[in-house]
């Protein structure tokens, strides 16, 4: 068996296990459990409660952070820092997948310059090895940190609007309490940069390394699977 049909075992076994795997007690890990009034106008503030249940939110700039109790709905930046949950009715861009999907833009209009970050804390599943999501980024490249290491994101599908990331995660962070952090830092030069976020999902192995040749083709395979097993929707 040559390392292209491991990895193709791999990734059946592992991506197929999505539709059994518990995502520990992490949740609204596909930002579809927001609750927004029927009435609540585009480019509103609302508290952070209806828009990204069990998330916080904050802005930082060097060693200030501003914790946010109000996010915005569907609202896009013009170059300020803004964490907003989207639908369909937002301008310009629309959700990754299903009803929702996290934005967040980092940047400012005159210095200081934040960065915008969404975090959680829970208990990661057992059996975790690496992380997966889908993601439209523009500007800085995002940083995702678990228990406060960084993750090193690999694109594994690219599609037109956004890209199937995955990570791997250390397998003694399995089982653990930690918190999960998605940050998207100022843009170098024209502000904002910009970060769409949908579907995250603790999957139990880790993401293989192919070469650029085979990743097209494996990375295929990859986001069919993904599609196919991974947990529905309400």
């Amino acid at each position: 068996m040559n390392i292209y049909q491991s990895i193709f075992l791999g990734l059946c076994s592992n991506l197929a296990a999505l539709s059994l795997a518990a995502q520990g007690t992490f949740q609204n890990l596909n930002f579809e459990e927001a609750s927004i009034p029927v009435s609540t106008p585009v480019n509103s503030s609302i508290p952070i409660s209806e828009a990204l249940p069990d998330w916080t939110a904050y802005f930082t700039s060097g060693t200030t952070v501003n914790a946010q109790m109000q996010v915005n709905y569907d609202t896009i930046s013009l170059g300020g820092p803004i964490i907003s949950v989207i639908d369909a009715s937002a301008p310009a861009f629309a959700p990754l997948q299903g009803t929702y999907s996290a934005f967040l833009f980092g940047g400012g209009s005159s210095t200081p310059l934040y960065s915008a970050s969404i975090s959680q804390t829970g208990t990661v599943p057992a059996g975790t090895q690496s992380l997966l999501f889908d993601a439209y980024v523009s500007g800085a490249p995002f940083v995702v940190t678990l228990g406060g290491q960084a993750i090193n994101m690999t694109p594994l599908e690219t599609f037109a609007h956004y890209t199937l990331w995955g990570g791997t995660i250390p397998s003694s962070f399995a089982g653990q309490t930690e918190t999960l952090s998605f940050t998207e830092p100022p843009a170098i030069g024209v502000q904002p940069s910009m970060f769409e976020l949908d579907n995250i999902t603790f999957s139990t192995q880790s993401i293989p390394e192919p070469s650029p040749l085979a990743l097209t083709g494996v990375g295929a395979l990859a986001f069919a699977l993904y599609r196919r097993f991974a947990p529905k929707r309400p």
